[in-house]
């Protein structure tokens, strides 16, 4: 006799898969102390950054306060890329919401349970992405209320001169996508190195310096002068920055290229589309650890 055969087993829909998936990253993040940590440190650093607003007025003669203008202010609002290369928002965020989830299950060998579990790797790849962007972004946007906010109230109690808030949203819209980014490629570069400390150093090495030396050796080649302009955070510097009627030298220097913020920021977000897919490819076929 043969045995009796039950329904076939049904596979769940990719939507629903990818719900789970989501649910779990979500459920990982909250369970981190870092989470917090990071999250308390953004938002202290933007209600200090409001208060300290009355300091980046500029003064005439006589000690009259000027209002700041719109470069100045958008720079203050992404939490000053150009002085530092990169938003001190997103070094602050990237390493909790955006290497953390991929390197973290290879290091504690959970990747195959997770693999296993939701039947792809690619949901598993995807729900990270989803997470890390959405997470940041939230966070990004809270901080930015509230550093604003902030500095609006502390220049209304001093009497001093409130600058042209809505002047600095398109920079503002910039800095919120190229935050968005951030996590999507440092889950790229996690997955192609498979550590979290090789994935910092790069995301941290390479913005501030690496760059200004690959730059300038790739300058010195002939026909390729100019594509140091090109490079991912050289780009998103040029995206965040808005130009004044004379931008200073110096400035310029700062950000490292010359391309129009709407140009630099589709650099970047090519350059994230490309990291995340190569380590959409490498995280799909590395091996159980």
């Amino acid at each position: 006799m043969t045995a009796p055969v039950g329904p076939p087993a049904t596979v769940p829909a990719l939507p629903t898969v990818l719900h789970r998936a989501v649910r779990y990253e979500l459920h990982r993040l909250r369970a981190l102390k870092s989470t917090w940590i990071v999250l308390g440190v953004l938002l202290a650093a933007s209600l200090l950054n409001g208060a300290l607003l009355l300091l980046e007025l500029p003064t005439a003669e006589g000690g009259i306060r000027l209002p700041l203008d719109t470069t100045t202010l958008a720079d203050w609002l992404q939490h000053n890329p150009t002085a530092q290369q990169v938003p001190l928002s997103a070094l602050l965020l990237v390493f909790v919401f955006g290497t953390g989830p991929v390197s973290s299950e290879l290091r504690f060998h959970t990747a195959r349970t997770s693999w296993l579990t939701l039947g792809s790797r690619t949901v598993a790849y995807a729900a990270k992405l989803i997470v890390g962007a959405a997470s940041v972004l939230a966070a990004a946007c809270t901080g930015l209320l509230l550093q604003a906010a902030t500095g609006w109230a502390t220049l209304t109690i001093a009497d001093a001169p409130q600058p042209d808030w809505g002047a600095a949203v398109p920079a503002v819209l910039r800095y919120l996508l190229i935050m968005a980014c951030w996590p999507v490629l440092a889950a790229g570069v996690a997955a192609l190195l498979g550590s979290r400390v090789a994935a910092a150093l790069a995301l941290t090495v390479w913005p501030l310096l690496g760059e200004r030396i690959a730059g300038f050796l790739l300058g010195r080649v002939p026909g390729l002068d100019g594509v140091g302009e090109w490079l991912p955070f050289t780009a998103a510097r040029a995206a965040l920055h808005v130009p004044g009627d004379e931008t200073d030298p110096f400035v310029r220097a700062l950000i490292g290229s010359s391309l129009a913020p709407a140009t630099g920021l589709a650099v970047f977000l090519l350059w994230t589309a490309a990291a995340a897919t190569a380590g959409w490819l490498r995280y799909t076929r590395r091996a159980a650890p």
